[in-house]
């Protein structure tokens, strides 16, 4: 697989290149923080007193 080519796409208007090993790290770093804040999230409300 070719980690350096470029992926084209179209966002608002504006189009972007981006290396696809680039894409992926966004993509796993964006999936990995959704996930964090889905278990805080979850923690936090746990927690709550319910009247």
């Amino acid at each position: 697989m070719d980690w350096k080519r470029i992926v084209r796409f179209k966002v608002g208007g504006e189009l972007w290149e981006v290396p696809l090993h680039v894409l992926i790290l966004m993509a796993l770093i964006t999936l990995m923080l959704m996930l964090g804040g889905a278990y805080l999230g979850f923690r936090f409300g746990a927690n709550q007193v319910n009247p």
